[in-house]
């Protein structure tokens, strides 16, 4: 008889005499009890802290609404969002990028990409076309990125 075989029969055996045991229920049983008792009271703290922090949100909003009636505005820089060019958008996407990320950024996903898919690399010639056009692509993304940045500092 094989070794793993053995140790089967052998874990069988010990899992039987476990279920046979009396205390052993008695200990699983105890077990989910503590388990659920566990779930309702981090169920209850959730629920209490989520009606907390909604009565604080309420209590700021009535003070916010409370001082702005009173005459006394917030004076706050406000934050105007920027907006891009449709082939500025396009050249971050395709560079995997979001809006706004800062030129080093830029350039280190360029080199990545161009790596990746540089022509040297492929020595069949439809893949190679192929990594041509895609490494202008990219290439063609950076400097719209780019002439955009510099044009806006």
């Amino acid at each position: 008889m094989s070794i793993p075989r053995r140790l089967g029969r052998l874990a069988r055996g010990f899992v039987s005499s476990l279920q046979e045991d009396e205390r052993f229920r008695e200990s699983l049983a105890e077990a989910l009890r503590v388990g659920r008792e566990r779930r309702e009271t981090l169920r209850e703290a959730f629920e209490a802290a989520w009606r907390g922090a909604a009565e604080e949100w309420r209590s700021s909003e009535e003070r916010r609404s409370a001082s702005e009636g009173a005459g006394w505005r917030q004076t706050s820089a406000t934050f105007r969002a920027v907006r891009y060019p449709p082939e500025v958008l396009e050249a971050y996407e395709r560079l995997g990028l979001s809006p706004g990320t800062p030129i080093a950024e830029v350039d280190r996903r360029r080199r990545e990409l161009v790596k990746k898919y540089h022509p040297d690399r492929f020595t069949d010639p439809a893949k190679r076309a192929r990594a041509e056009r895609v490494t202008a692509e990219i290439n063609a993304a950076h400097d719209r990125i780019e002439r955009h940045l510099l044009r806006r500092a």
